[in-house]
Order: C-alpha cells, then sequence, then structure tokens
C-alpha cells in the first residue's frame, strides 16, 4: 500500500481538495481523472496517474472524491465502493475550518476554509462543505450534498442527500430540504423543500 491519498478528480475542486490536504500534512500521491487531455499532466505540481479506475494498482491508503456534481460524487463512489479492497474515503478537514465540538462527519467528506460547523450537526458521507459555508447548531446534511461557498445555515435544518445548495443561499431555522433538491444561489429558504424540485428567489420558491 502506498504511503499516501490519492484524489479522484484533477478539475478546480480537486486543486482546492489538494490544497486542503497539504496543509492537514496529509501525503498526496496525485490525482485520476477521465479526461484523456489530462492524462500523465502536472497539477499543482501533482501528477495526473491516469483514469479513475487505475486507483487498484496505485494502492492508496486513502481516496477521496473531488467532484462537484453530486450525482457524479455519488455514482463514483458505489462503482469504487464494490470493489472488495478499497482503502477508507479520507475525511478531509481544512485548518482553516471550525468544527465544534460533536460534530460527525462523514467519509469522505469535506469541509474547506473558511467553512464552520455548529455543535451537533451531522455530516454523511461524500458531503462537501464548500469555502465559507457555515452550518449552525442540530442541522443534519445527508449523504452526496452540497453546500456551496457562502452559503448559511440556521440551527435545526435537515438537507435531504444529493440536495445541492447555490452559493450564498440561506436556510431559516427547522427548515427540511428534500433529496436532490437544488437552491438557487442567493435564495433564502423560509419553509420546508420537497424533493428534486429546483428552489429560488426571495424568498424560495418552486
Amino acid at each position: 500500500m502506498a504511503e499516501g491519498i490519492l484524489i479522484i478528480g484533477a478539475g478546480g475542486h480537486g486543486k482546492v481538495i489538494a490544497e486542503a490536504l497539504r496543509r492537514q500534512g496529509q501525503v498526496v500521491l496525485g490525482f485520476l481523472d477521465d479526461a484523456p487531455q489530462l492524462s500523465r499532466q502536472q497539477v499543482l505540481g501533482l501528477p495526473v496517474l491516469g483514469a479513475c479506475q487505475h486507483w487498484p494498482t496505485l494502492a492508496p491508503e486513502g481516496l477521496v472524491i473531488a467532484i462537484g456534481s453530486n450525482t457524479i460524487r455519488q455514482r463514483l463512489a458505489q462503482q469504487l465502493a464494490a470493489h472488495p479492497q478499497v482503502p477508507p474515503w479520507t475525511r478531509v478537514v481544512h485548518p482553516a475550518a471550525t468544527l465544534a465540538e460533536a460534530v460527525q462527519v462523514g467519509p469522505g467528506s469535506v469541509c474547506l476554509a473558511g467553512s464552520i460547523v455548529g455543535v451537533d450537526v451531522v455530516l454523511g458521507a461524500h458531503v462537501i462543505l464548500n469555502t465559507g459555508a457555515t452550518i449552525d447548531h442540530d442541522c443534519t446534511i445527508g449523504d452526496f450534498a452540497h453546500l456551496a461557498p457562502g452559503v448559511h445555515l440556521a440551527g435545526g435544518v435537515t438537507v435531504g442527500s444529493g440536495a445541492l445548495i447555490g452559493i450564498g443561499a440561506c436556510v431559516l431555522p427547522g427548515c427540511h430540504i428534500g433529496e436532490q433538491a437544488t437552491i438557487g444561489a442567493g435564495a433564502v429558504v423560509t419553509g420546508d423543500i420537497p424533493p428534486g424540485v429546483v428552489a429560488k428567489g426571495i424568498p424560495a420558491r418552486w
């Protein structure tokens, strides 16, 4: 087993994840990406080592999926998890993130620079808490959800699996956002949002 983390995805989000891992003091082996034009290139001084399916030959000690799309991230996670020798999913917490006591961070989830997580928050697996996003007390974030930069959740909010909350959106206390729902950039959520809808505006409507 190689001593280091492999990053799945060598795009912009991959670079952010690599920087966060380095600041954690982790060894980053490089990237895997299915884009042919990236093969054998360098990203942030790290090699793109081939397509995603090549991870078993590299035998990393950990994997993290750096893909912003919830759907693609979930599909890749399910494909990789089916392999009997898949290594542990790496949790990424940037040193400039602030996590309170009793916070649960699921496998493969990331908390990026400037993010703040309050007490008794639960983050599921493969969640993205992006730059400067904040989650107040007693919130639950489902697997494969993505909170974009500058999102703010008040206390007691529940976010369903695969939901996307766009940049700068705010969610008022106690609201529930359904699975696979999308909240538009800058929206203010004042009530529950059904699964699968696109809600935008102030207040957010669909």
